[in-house]
C-alpha cells in the first residue's frame, strides 16, 4: 500500500463518518485522491469529513459535490483539505483571507447576507478571526491541522471540548485521530466521556464500537453498534460493521440480518 494512501475502504469510512454511496460520488468526481476507490490518503480524510460536516449541516449532496468541484478548480495546486468551508444560506460559503465567496459560483457574499456595510457602500465582507474562546474556530483550526500536525490538532480538538463540552465532531474526529496514533483506548475513554456528558448521538457509539474492535473488546462492540442503531437505524455503516463482527464471533443469523439491511440501504 502507497505510503500516501495509508487508510483502506473501510477506516475512511470511519473516519469520515460518510455512507459508502457518498464516499463513491466524491471518488467519482475526482474529489479524492484515489483513484480505485480502494485507498485514501490524510488529505482524503478530511475532504471527507468536511464534506461530512457540510451533509450534517443541512447542505443537499448535490450542492456539497458542486461545492467542492469548484474550489477544486478554483485552488490551481492548492490541497481541497485545505479549504475553509462551511454551510451557508443551504448552500456552501468559502472563506480565504479577506474574503467569503460563494463555493458554488465563486462570486464574493456581500455583507450580512446582501446588506450594505456601515459607509452605505456594498462589498465584500473581510473575514474576521475568531476569538480564541469560540469553539467553533478551534474546530475548524483542528481540521486544517490534521493533513499536516496531528499533535497540534489533538491540542485544538481538546480546546474545542474544553470550550463546548458537547461539540460531537470534536470527539469523533478527535477519537479518530487517537486510534490512528494506535491509542485507540485512550479513544474508547474520550468517547464515553462524550456519552457521559452529552445527548448520545448515533455517531459516536459507532465511532466507540469501531475503537471497541480495535482494543479487542468485540462483545462491547457489539451493543456499542446496537446502540448506533437504535438511535438511527438508517446508519448503513453500523449494520456492515456489525455483520461482520457478528460473523466472526458465530452468530450468523444475526450477521446476515445487518448484512443484507446495508445491503438494502446501499442500493
Amino acid at each position: 500500500m502507497a505510503a500516501d494512501a495509508p487508510y483502506p475502504l473501510r477506516q475512511a469510512l470511519r473516519l469520515t463518518g460518510l455512507s459508502r454511496r457518498f464516499l463513491d460520488s466524491l471518488v467519482e468526481q475526482g474529489l479524492l485522491g484515489s483513484t480505485d476507490g480502494a485507498r485514501f490518503s490524510h488529505q482524503d480524510v478530511v475532504v471527507g469529513r468536511t464534506a461530512k460536516a457540510l451533509r450534517d449541516a443541512g447542505v443537499p449532496p448535490r450542492k456539497v459535490l458542486q461545492a467542492l468541484r469548484h474550489v477544486k478548480e478554483s485552488l490551481a495546486d492548492g490541497p481541497l483539505s485545505g479549504a475553509r468551508l462551511r454551510p451557508h444560506a443551504g448552500g456552501v460559503e468559502l472563506h480565504t483571507a479577506d474574503q467569503r465567496l460563494d463555493a458554488h459560483t465563486g462570486q464574493a457574499l456581500l455583507p450580512f447576507d446582501g446588506e450594505p456595510d456601515e459607509t452605505g457602500k456594498a462589498g465584500v465582507q473581510p473575514l474576521q478571526p475568531s476569538p480564541e474562546h469560540d469553539a467553533g474556530h478551534w474546530l475548524r483550526e483542528a481540521m486544517r491541522l490534521e493533513a499536516s500536525d496531528s499533535a497540534a490538532a489533538e491540542a485544538a480538538y481538546r480546546r474545542v471540548i474544553a470550550t463546548d463540552v458537547c461539540c460531537a465532531a470534536a470527539y469523533i474526529n478527535l477519537g479518530a485521530l487517537l486510534c490512528e496514533a494506535r491509542r485507540c483506548e485512550e479513544a474508547v475513554a474520550l468517547y464515553e466521556q462524550a456519552l457521559d456528558r452529552c445527548e448520545p448521538t448515533a455517531l459516536v457509539h459507532f465511532n466507540r464500537a469501531t475503537a471497541l474492535e480495535d482494543v479487542g473488546r468485540p462483545h462491547q462492540a457489539v451493543a456499542a453498534y446496537e446502540r448506533a442503531l437504535a438511535l438511527d437505524p438508517a446508519l448503513a455503516d453500523a449494520h456492515y460493521n456489525l455483520g461482520v463482527l457478528l460473523e466472526k464471533l458465530g452468530d450468523h443469523p444475526g450477521s446476515l440480518r445487518h448484512l443484507n439491511a446495508y445491503r438494502r440501504q446501499s442500493r
